[in-house]
């Protein structure tokens, strides 16, 4: 149960281009296997009626639902209670969730059997060391009870990991990576000119995108632009003319500008796994991370990029003049250790690592 996109399957809805990828990948992994029947349950204001289809052997129960908003001040008691209904009707003998941001953690708790929570950003970490949206301060409040509530966690990185086990330290935490999509893994890199860096994010504190722009405004780095993917031109006032927001990008334009950049730049205060990272290195891309970053875990310091603590600017600069100091550095360091990325990062990878987590919960105790 998750933010799956049912318009990629079913055309009724519109077909979401970049909403949910991991679950859609999950879905092609499903299509490949008899090995377990896959029900999915999707319970949203925007479904229309309740009802039931098949594709490619999954089977899709539609619920309509409230807003997100109105589910928070009330529990999300009427989506908990319509999946408790479909549940019953499937008994499942796994119930597995995706994420807490919403409520899809409390019904894996609410579920009276063997429950599974994939979580993915960790808001109560978030909270710790930015200052979030105030509805995802009140989330987290969910995502403790959710949290305490499951039988079985699974997240991306050590780093979430690490703060799982702060939060619930009895919790049982497997670490499971989500695969790119195939496009990132065939994509040759193809270097702009001029050295170019890419920030992929939005405005939210935890992206620390001030720390970029003030790294990107020094005269040391007037040479290198900066494309902001995310971010609305005109939205963060006067900007120095190598800094250029490009608004919202498609995933597979993404795939194009990560082929031209000389390497990405991602200086999260708090970031479980991002995507980008992730799909930068299986292209050969070096990256810039924090070491509040679960992206961290693809990164070789000085080798394929460099790891530094949040908000440090100097440092950022430093890594940055390193990286774009010759476009044959860039492709170097792009290259170096990306064959682990790429093999980690497989679907082939992802498929065994969850069959191996389910296999594991339906045989014990």
């Amino acid at each position: 149960m998750g933010d799956f996109p049912i318009g990629k399957v079913y055309s009724r809805y519109p077909a979401q281009t970049d909403n949910a990828g991991w679950l859609y990948r999950l879905y092609q992994i499903f299509k490949d296997t008899d090995a377990y029947d896959i029900h999915w349950i999707i319970v949203d204001k925007y479904i229309k009626k309740t009802e039931t289809i098949t594709v490619e052997n999954q089977t899709f129960h539609l619920a309509p639902g409230t807003s997100q908003t109105v589910g928070m001040y009330t529990g999300y008691l009427l989506n908990r209670w319509r999946t408790a209904q479909i549940v019953k009707k499937i008994k499942p003998d796994i119930f597995h969730g995706w994420g807490t941001e919403r409520f899809y953690g409390l019904c894996a708790k609410d579920f009276k059997g063997k429950s599974l929570l994939s979580v993915q950003g960790i808001l109560t970490a978030y909270c710790q060391r930015a200052t979030i949206a105030k509805f995802e301060q009140k989330q987290c409040f969910y995502e403790r009870i959710a949290l305490k509530g499951v039988d079985y966690l699974t997240t991306e990185s050590l780093w979430g990991q690490e703060r799982l086990l702060e939060e619930v330290p009895s919790a049982n935490v497997t670490l499971w990576e989500y695969a790119p999509q195939e496009y990132f893994f065939s994509a040759k890199r193809k270097l702009s000119p001029a050295p170019t860096c890419l920030l992929a994010g939005t405005h939210s504190p935890v992206k620390d995108i001030s720390t970029a722009i003030r790294a990107f405004s020094s005269p040391k780095l007037s040479h290198v632009k900066l494309y902001l993917a995310g971010i609305k031109p005109n939205s963060l006032g006067n900007l120095s003319s190598n800094i250029i927001p490009l608004g919202r990008v498609p995933r597979e334009e993404i795939a194009l500008l990560l082929q031209q950049s000389w390497c990405l730049v991602h200086p999260s205060v708090a970031d479980t796994s991002p995507n980008i990272v992730k799909e930068a290195r299986v292209m050969g891309l070096p990256a810039i991370v924090t070491s509040e970053c679960g992206g961290k875990q693809y990164i070789k310091h000085g080798q394929s990029g460099y790891i530094i603590n949040p908000r440090d600017v100097d440092a950022l600069i430093d890594s940055v003049l390193k990286i774009t100091s010759s476009a044959k550095t860039s492709i170097t360091m792009g290259q170096y250790d990306q064959e682990r990325c790429r093999e980690l990062l497989s679907i082939n990878t992802m498929k065994k690592g969850l069959f191996d987590i389910y296999h594991r919960i339906l045989t014990s105790d």
